[in-house]
């Protein structure tokens, strides 16, 4: 199903960073013609790309396929937060307990540091 929004958010940020599309392709190690797809067709790749996509514009899958609220700017702490949310997603459930006792800890220290 195309996707007119992921065309238009991948050749607004390809063009952001003065890329061509042969320049793109070889960074994610794609050829043109999958850019090409992307850019005129609305043609949205498979998660994997997707994902490489997110980590080398560093902004969120979400944005990149429209589903967000945003008008087309990330925070500028998005990439700190999807950063971690990277890191959390590979987890399985003892280590993402653990993760989340760890950053209660760290966020309890920091915000009681704020109130003092």
């Amino acid at each position: 199903m195309p996707n007119k929004i992921f065309s238009e958010r991948i050749r607004k940020l390809r063009i952001d960073r003065k890329l061509t599309m042969d320049a793109l392709a070889k960074e994610l190690g794609l050829s043109k013609s999958r850019i090409s797809m992307w850019e005129n067709n609305g043609v949205v790749p498979r998660d994997e790309v997707l994902m490489r996509l997110s980590a080398f514009f560093d902004v969120s899958t979400d944005f990149l396929l429209g589903n967000d609220a945003m008008e087309g700017k990330e925070p500028e702490t998005s990439s700190d937060l999807q950063f971690i949310q990277r890191g959390l997603k590979g987890m399985d459930e003892e280590q993402l307990k653990k993760a989340k006792a760890v950053l209660s800890s760290v966020f309890d220290d920091i915000f009681e540091d704020e109130e003092e």
